[in-house]
């Protein structure tokens, strides 16, 4: 029974995870994601450990795997405990929580739960419920591409792709949310379908996996995402060589790899077929567009004062190169540990390129590097980057040794892996991504028979052998262990629960918040901020709309407004105190400062304090300069706003508001 909770269990994280997301919370898809992630990694861990309870025995598998992967833990760890924002570190990036401390425990606990409870069949057996989720995903994706999104029609009963604010239909996302994510979990998928689509032992197998070889490329193709199809195609490379080396082993009377490389041709000519048709991220002719009704003439306006940079937008690959000078800037500052586990989008600020001001996306906030080796070297450091590229060469040395087997499913494996690795030059991995990640080279491990039971066991765990070994002998002591296991992983159960609901009422609240309507914004997040004390996301926002609440109420309920203007003051001097190096909490508390301002002046003062400190941490951005240069207008004090002003126009030579600001000011200044 034990044994099946976990396989099923393992089942579900394949199927599930990729497919699961919900409208109701904040972020749609990557939160939940790992939300569920959490849920499934207590409940194989929790049964784990009941199982050796159960059976009186230490249940672990040793593999190549271990000893790079406690150095990773290791480098994470010291990245967190010298990190410029703690509780980043631990949980992640808010909205997404994939990439922080404890989701790469979670992670580490499922890589040797598979390998320490799962054998060769129920490993095949998980692949296949991950394809058969990425058939539903690749169906979703395609159908979007036609103009009908599933989630319009879940979420409105509309039989179009308009409840999307992307074009949805130009590149697809289905359940994952952005396109290049997308692409590179189809091609992680494809390379397992290869295998079963070369070994399928009857004609009826044999087309079903090409069907649905051509249905994931389809569905990969529509993505239009130019990392993932080189990562793809590198895969590609890697799987023919590798089929290649086998057949030079095998006797020229099989010719078994042969045959395999033919029907991978075949593959490979059904994929530029689609090409051929649709395009690709690389290719700019589509043979269905020959066929296309002609367009009809346009007439061409006169542009305007919208630089032409801002017009266009500016090319991903020049971005890419500016945040990545950034990354490698913040690298040299924190060589070490790095700047803390996952809070590139708070050190990025402060060494931020000033030439990224003049791209059509200046305003946005870069949470990642957007190449996730430059990610780890800037937020981990060194020692994160080294430990995490023995991880990478220890498994592909394993697995290179082990090719004289003639196993084709660690071809495919390995493929699959070099193609993530090609993707993360150019993006970085999600949760669904990081799960193949570390699960994959679980199954090659468990499909060679390389993981090895512990047959003694280390020295540290000696004196908890004989306590267990104590306890055994008395069933009732045993009985209270299980109830405690049991207990503890329902708590742990429920308290991701909370979390999760905590979200929903907070993204209710945001929505509310935008609308205008802080009352119900406030209790809201105020349940949101109960249900989940420790964040202190939800704590900034909250005080941001306890002052907008505090400034309704003036006027009607001052001794209501004067209570809920304290408790907007505590939150934000809380959370300031306990992130003193994060810029959004900054900018948070601008906004809250100037809000309260309305209702005591003395507020305008820790207004500009506010912005002088988010500033000192983020020295390249305009907006700040721009936003104090209003607040000093709106003082009468000219000059100094002058100053401030030119410094964002210094910055960002392009920026049209803060260039009229100036000439009105300039003009108002002068005798």
């Amino acid at each position: 029974m034990l044994d099946k909770i976990i396989t099923y269990s393992f089942y579900t994280l394949f199927f599930l995870t990729p497919l699961f997301w919900t409208s109701k919370n904040y972020e749609l898809f990557e939160f939940n994601k790992m939300m569920l992630t959490f849920g499934l990694t207590t409940i194989i861990v929790g049964i784990w450990v009941l199982k050796m309870v159960q059976e009186k025995t230490f249940i672990f598998k040793r593999t190549p795997l271990d000893l790079p992967l406690l150095l990773f833990l290791g480098a994470n760890i010291l990245s967190t405990i010298f990190s410029i924002d703690n509780h980043v570190s631990i949980w992640g990036y808010y909205s997404r929580q994939n990439g922080g401390l404890l989701s790469l425990i979670s992670y580490l606990l499922l890589y040797w739960a598979f390998v320490s409870n799962m054998d060769k069949s129920k490993a095949l057996t998980t692949l296949k419920f991950g394809l058969a989720s990425g058939f539903l995903i690749s169906l979703y994706g395609i159908l979007e591409h036609f103009g009908v999104s599933p989630s319009c029609v879940i979420l409105r009963g509309e039989f179009n792709a308009s409840c999307w604010v992307q074009d949805v239909s130009a590149r697809v996302f289905a359940t994952l949310g952005q396109p290049n994510w997308l692409a590179a979990y189809l091609a992680m998928l494809i390379f397992p379908t290869l295998y079963f689509f070369l070994t399928a032992t009857r004609k009826s197998l044999y087309i079903l996996h090409f069907t649905l070889l051509i249905i994931f490329y389809l569905a990969f193709t529509f993505t239009y995402s130019r990392g993932p199809t080189l990562g793809l195609i590198g895969g590609m490379v890697v799987f023919f060589a590798c089929v290649s080396f086998l057949r030079m082993q095998e006797s020229k009377k099989q010719n078994i790899y042969g045959s395999l490389i033919k029907s991978g041709m075949t593959v490979v000519a059904g994929f530029l077929l689609i090409n051929i048709l649709f395009g690709s991220a690389l290719t700019s002719f589509k043979l269905v567009s020959q066929f296309a009704a002609p367009s009809r003439p346009t007439i061409a306006l006169p542009p305007t004062s919208v630089t032409q940079l801002e017009q266009g937008g500016t090319e991903s690959g020049q971005i890419r190169f500016i945040v990545w000078q950034g990354a490698w800037d913040i690298f040299k500052h924190y060589p070490l540990f790095g700047s803390g586990v996952e809070t590139f989008a708070y050190s990025y600020y402060q060494f931020r390129p000033a030439e990224h001001n003049l791209t059509s996306e200046w305003d946005f906030l870069y949470n990642k590097a957007h190449n996730e080796y430059l990610n780890y070297l800037a937020t981990t450091g060194i020692l994160g980057l080294g430990a995490y590229s023995i991880i990478i060469i220890t498994f592909i040395t394993v697995i290179l040794k082990k090719l004289r087997t003639g196993n084709l499913l660690i071809c495919t494996l390995l493929a699959s892996y070099v193609s993530y690795l090609i993707y993360n030059f150019f993006l970085f991995s999600v949760v669904i991504i990081a799960v193949f990640f570390y699960l994959f080279p679980a199954l090659a491990f468990v499909a060679t028979d390389s993981a090895k039971p512990v047959t003694k066991l280390p020295r540290i765990l000696h004196s908890t052998f004989y306590i267990l070994h104590f306890l055994y002998r008395r069933p009732i002591y045993t009985k209270f262990i299980k109830g405690l296991i049991i207990l503890v992983t329902l708590y742990l159960l429920f308290s991701i629960f909370k979390i999760w609901l905590a979200d929903t009422y907070f993204a209710s609240g945001q929505k509310y918040a935008e609308e205008g309507d802080v009352g119900e914004a406030y209790n809201l997040l105020t349940t949101a901020t109960k249900l989940n004390k420790s964040e202190p996301f939800y704590q900034a926002e909250l005080s941001y709309v306890a002052a907008a609440a505090a400034v309704v109420l003036e006027s009607k309920q001052a001794t209501s407004s004067a209570l809920i203007k304290d408790e907007a003051t505590s939150l934000m001097d809380q959370v300031l105190r306990d992130s003193p190096n994060n810029v959004s909490y900054l900018r948070t508390a601008v906004r809250t400062y100037f809000e309260l301002a309305f209702l005591d002046k003395i507020y305008l003062d820790k207004t500009l304090q506010a912005l002088d400190q988010a500033i000192s941490l983020a020295p390249t951005d305009p907006k700040l300069y721009y936003n104090k240069g209003l607040i000093l207008l709106s003082e009468k004090k000219t000059d100094e706003a002058v100053k401030i002003l030119q410094k964002a126009l210094e910055l960002k030579p392009n920026y049209l508001e803060a260039k009229q600001q100036l000439e009105e000011a300039t003009r108002s200044g002068s005798p």
